[in-house]
């Protein structure tokens, strides 16, 4: 690494600017940082240093809060397994003493597929030890922070620039366009040279603005995921035993639930449903006792303090999440990649949107090693590389999960059937892939396989089919008449059960 003592940079060091301080822009920066010119004895670099590196982000360092601050800012809980912590294991001590502790290991799964069908999994027995726990998304942010400035805080190849916004990108100039926000509230416009530029910055990426500005064949597409939902933090229930995950299908009326395991022996409970589903009235008040009575009447997945609930319920508006396609990933006219959520934001149904960001920046590092630090060979290697997995990452999330009820309870009684098969005839019956996916199973190859079995084709003409309906009658492009036929309706009510009794008694539950 570069110090205080290092002879000064020379032309042929590369300056990299980092956009976004998220989980894929910091690895990316530790990674860079350490593939300059190692130390000798007397603090000095044997060799000029490779890379100059400025990270930017709107907000502010996680990595200089303490727990209490951190806990002001907790943001959601979301799964770290083998492809996360393989990049971050990359780091000798990284996560032996940054990021080991910080979240709860994974140790039993529930899937609720009815209020009386439910299906329970010891995950130690389908994961190896220490490959998957939850972890608040922001606690990982700290950790990578904190090695950074624990490591490369007097260096003078990296400087961290927070609470400065990107605004837009000139490819022409090579200049990031940025303005710094000062505490007394006054702004700056900044510009920020670059020789080579990260997109790194989420979601809303200027940098993947650039892309679309600059390359009139780059095709990007930022669509919901139809749903809406409410989060809440609810202490750990008698019966619950900790590092419980749960996926609870109808856990309020029309709802579906989301619950992982939380620091401090709490779990998070994400409550949701679709954009074509009738939220119940009461879950629309402001009042909490009315929502209170509503959990106390209808929450089935286990004791739950329905005072507490309602006033969670209330206090926070509801929360909607995006995807991102894109078909590229450099561009050699900007000099540019894009990592993480910039490149492939996604629905947290699988949990591997933030260990594929991590594994971006890790697959960087790879092809500068492969390539010798030649980003002309590197940039389109790595949307080569990257590409099938960001958009693999994104139809296993949307596509594995089914918007109608019925085909998805069928989902869960195969993948149920497949596992317990798989578990006696290992040499006739695959693995379910979803579940190797945790293992380390590539998400390209996970997909082929779930497109092999004709799992996301039957999905995707169904969830396509449902949100293009709902669109059509939302906007009047269609006006229905009348309601279901009987066929119908007999449909849509009983094989959902005759399904759950079915596999209920095929499993002798």
């Amino acid at each position: 690494m570069c110090r205080l003592t290092t002879p000064a940079t020379t032309p042929a060091t590369k300056h990299v600017v980092i956009a976004g301080a998220g989980p894929a822009g910091l690895l990316a920066a530790i990674l860079l940082l350490r593939r300059n010119g190692s130390i000798s004895n007397d603090g000095s670099s044997t060799d000029a240093p490779k890379y100059r590196v400025t990270l930017v982000d709107p907000g502010a360092d996680y990595g200089l809060m303490n727990q209490a601050q951190l806990n002001r800012v907790r943001s959601w809980m979301i799964g770290l397994s083998c492809h996360g912590l393989t990049a971050i294991r990359q780091v000798p001590g990284l996560y032996e003493n940054y990021v080991h502790g910080l979240g709860i290991d994974i140790t039993h799964v529930t899937f609720g597929i009815t209020e009386k069908l439910k299906f329970n999994l010891d995950a130690k027995k389908i994961l190896p030890d220490d490959s998957a726990f939850t972890v608040d998304r922001n606690f990982i942010c700290a950790a990578l922070s904190r090695y950074l400035n624990d490591h490369h805080g007097d260096d003078i190849c990296f400087q961290s620039r927070y609470h400065t916004r990107g605004l837009y990108v000139d490819g022409e100039s090579k200049q990031l366009m940025a303005r710094v926000k000062f505490p007394d509230s006054h702004a700056e416009d900044v510009k920020i040279g670059y020789d080579y530029l990260l997109g790194c910055d989420g979601i809303r990426s200027v940098v993947r603005n650039a892309f679309l500005n600059t390359h009139r064949d780059f095709e990007f597409e930022l669509k919901g995921t139809f749903g809406y939902s409410k989060a809440l933090h609810v202490g750990l229930p008698e019966g619950i035993a900790p590092g419980t995950f749960m996926f609870i299908n109808g856990a309020l009326p029309g709802c579906g639930s989301f619950i992982l395991p939380e620091t401090g022996n709490k779990l998070n409970v994400a409550v949701g449903t679709t954009l074509n589903s009738d939220c119940p009235p009461e879950l629309k008040s402001d009042d909490p006792e009315v929502v209170a009575a509503y959990f106390r009447k209808h929450w089935h997945a286990f004791d739950i303090d329905a005072d507490d609930a309602g006033k969670q319920w209330v206090d926070q508006g509801w929360n909607t999440i995006s995807q991102v396609h894109v078909n590229f990933y450099h561009s050699e006219k900007l000099s540019a990649l894009l990592l993480g959520d910039a490149a492939h934001a996604t629905s947290p149904q699988i949990g591997q949107g933030m260990n594929t960001a991590l594994a971006d920046a890790a697959a960087l590092d790879a092809l500068l090693d492969e390539h010798k630090d030649d980003w002309t060979a590197v940039l389109p290697k790595f949307s080569q590389e990257r590409v099938k997995e960001g958009n693999a990452l994104t139809d296993l999330s949307f596509y594995t999960y089914s918007l109608s009820s019925t085909q998805q309870i069928g989902l869960m009684i195969r993948q149920r059937i497949r596992v317990t098969l798989n578990s006696f005839l290992p040499w006739l019956v695959a693995p379910d892939p979803m579940s190797e996916v945790s293992k380390g199973m590539k998400l390209s190859e996970a997909y082929s396989r779930m497109v092999g079995f004709g799992a996301i084709q039957r999905v995707r003409a169904e969830n396509d089919r449902i949100m293009r309906e709902h669109f059509e009658e939302k906007t009047g492009m269609v006006v229905k008449k009348g309601g279901r036929g009987f066929l119908s309706k007999v449909a849509i009510v009983g094989l959902p059960l005759a399904a759950a009794y079915g596999v209920s008694q095929l499993l002798g539950n």
